[in-house]
């Protein structure tokens, strides 16, 4: 297995581990931007996944 797709396994596992880790999230207080923690911390990681995806693809994408 080449090294380049194993960093993509990589980026596309960080972001669902972050969602699988309820107790992190999973409160109301504190208050970030007027929203509470739960909806922020989701709204932060939804960017944060675009990105890591986005970078998985064009790993897997590479010409050798």
């Amino acid at each position: 297995m080449k090294f380049r797709y194993f960093l993509a396994v990589i980026f596309v596992a960080i972001p669902l581990l972050a969602y699988l880790l309820i107790p992190i999230y999973d409160r109301k207080t504190p208050i970030l931007l007027g929203l509470p923690f739960f909806y922020f911390y989701q709204i932060i990681w939804l960017i944060f996944s675009a990105i890591f995806f986005y970078i998985a693809a064009i790993l897997i994408d590479l010409k050798d």
